[in-house]
């Protein structure tokens, strides 16, 4: 259940040219990653700030004037155009097979959500106007974003996360053996071996790989998980419901929970903090305290960006909030959780940020986690 590329009925059944062509996108994307990107640094200090310098009379100091030093680079600038490039190719590349064959996957969809012998369930709130701020973009250029909602059979969105996920993780280096959620297992054997949890909640859960990974893990537990995409949902618990697992989705905002408070023992997150705005994530941090119960576990996972070690590899880690539609990537590199999480109620000296390898040791993840006190003042 943690591998990357599980096959089940909801998945595109793609042909071996459009396999071909995304195999031929993880690649271009591995040598974009691993041998053009990893000199961008190199090209600010070595053509950047001297061309700067040379127009200006001093040297970049701001982050606009070191992204503005960056593209003096010729060599930035192709491998930013390359980059975007190569993003725009990930969604071609899984929409062909998408469209192609999307009637059988929203019936195998239909029929797995409708069958008698159902794990899990789905809730929807049709016609609500959820979280337009996230709604309203295409993030990281996914066509549609997360929100894109078709018709009542609809599963396009959760399809193109998936499999589109996949393209742009393989790409990045990460091996089918990695995962979000095993990140997430790892640290709780490895500092929370206490907890066994009962009731579990998986906020922004998109096509809900992460969530039916909890599932599997917890046979016990009940898990539910929210995002604010109908399609995405749809998706996701047919997906779930094809793996044998049982997951509880409910479209909702992770910023304004539908929950009991004290009613979840695990209260869990994947990517989404990069996803959302600085008010926004304060919130959905205290709602995450107010559902947990006290002496549980909140957990937030995230990518690695925050482990920048100066100013231009800030920067140049930036280069999404221009130009991938992650309207908040900046927003979220540059705050700081922990203060976020403490001003939230969580116990102080529970808040911890980690930097969890990936199985492949190839990328890390940041995590942040804390507990609810366990009496509340």
């Amino acid at each position: 259940m943690r591998v990357r590329d599980v096959q089940h009925p909801i998945l595109p059944q793609a042909t071996a040219d459009e396999l071909s062509r995304q195999r031929a996108v993880v690649s271009l994307r591995k040598l974009l990653n691993s041998r053009v990107r990893a000199q961008n640094v190199r090209r600010f200090h070595e053509e950047g700030a001297p061309a700067f310098a040379a127009r200006h009379g001093r040297q970049p100091q701001s982050p606009d004037e070191i992204e503005q030093a960056l593209f003096e680079s010729v060599d930035y600038r192709l491998w930013s155009a390359a980059n975007r490039a190569s993003q725009e190719m990930i969604w071609v590349s899984v929409g062909e097979p998408i469209f192609r064959d999307r009637a059988r996957m929203e019936a195998a969809a239909a029929a797995l959500a409708a069958a008698p012998d159902r794990k899990g369930s789905l809730t929807l709130r049709p016609g609500e106007d959820i979280s337009p701020e996230v709604a309203g973009a295409d993030v990281h250029l996914q066509p549609g974003g997360y929100a894109r909602d078709d018709g009542p059979q609809d599963v396009v969105a959760g399809a193109f996360y998936e499999t589109g996920g996949n393209i742009f993780s393989f790409g990045q280096g990460a091996g089918k053996g990695d995962s979000k959620a095993g990140v997430v297992f790892r640290l709780l054997e490895e500092d929370f071996p206490e907890i066994v949890p009962t009731r579990i909640l998986d906020l922004g859960c998109s096509a809900g790989a992460a969530s039916a990974a909890y599932a599997d893990r917890f046979p016990e537990a009940e898990v539910h998980a929210i995002d604010i995409g109908a399609g995405m949902l749809r998706y996701a618990h047919a997906r779930a419901e094809a793996l044998g697992v049982a997951v509880h989705f409910h479209q909702m905002d992770a910023a304004d929970l539908r929950f009991a408070d004290d009613s979840f023992d695990l209260v869990v997150s994947h990517n989404m903090l990069h996803e959302i705005g600085a008010e926004k994530r304060r919130r959905a941090m205290a709602e995450a305290l107010r559902v947990v119960r006290p002496g549980g576990i909140v957990i937030f996972q995230d990518v690695d960006t925050r482990f920048a070690p100066t100013e231009v590899h800030k920067v140049e880690k930036n280069w999404d909030t221009r130009f991938n539609g992650e309207l908040f990537w900046k927003t979220y590199n540059e705050a700081d959780l922990q203060a976020d999480m403490t001003a939230a109620g969580f116990a102080p000296d529970s808040v911890v940020e980690h930097a969890v390898a990936a199985v492949s040791n190839i990328n890390r993840w940041y995590v942040i986690s804390g507990r609810k006190p366990e009496v509340q003042a």
